[in-house]
């Protein structure tokens, strides 16, 4: 993963629980409120361990399986957008992955493990596709 960011929702207990988590390309690792920033994704690519996910889907308990890959990274916090319109999901595409109700990465339906993005953002708790 050199030289890439690594980012996925965070599930784990404690302060950090439903915050984004970000790895930096150092291993530096930041979490993200997501009522509170946007995260933009340059050639992001969706990974996932398929294996982990499936027996996560048959009922096994949650641990981390997915994540996005990316090149560049640039995080905006809401307050930014006091004056400007914020990133809105109205129109774009979203990515969905929960291994309890599907253990794929889905748009619109489709498994799309592994697809790569020009730029993905994320609103909330969601990732979409931007462009």
């Amino acid at each position: 993963m050199s030289g890439k960011y690594k980012v996925r929702f965070h599930l784990g207990k404690g302060s950090n629980y439903r915050h984004w988590q970000v790895i930096s390309p150092k291993g530096d690792r930041t979490f993200y409120d997501p009522e509170e920033t946007f995260i933009f994704m340059e050639n992001a690519q969706l990974h996932n361990n398929c294996k982990t996910a499936q027996q996560i889907y048959a009922g096994r308990n949650k641990t981390v399986c997915a994540w996005i890959i990316c090149d560049n990274l640039e995080t905006k916090s809401l307050l930014s957008y006091l004056f400007a319109p914020t990133p809105s999901p109205e129109g774009k595409t979203q990515i969905h992955y929960n291994p309890r109700q599907n253990p794929h990465w889905i748009e619109n339906g489709e498994n799309v493990d592994f697809k790569r993005y020009k730029r993905l953002f994320t609103h909330e708790d969601r990732v979409l596709v931007e462009g």
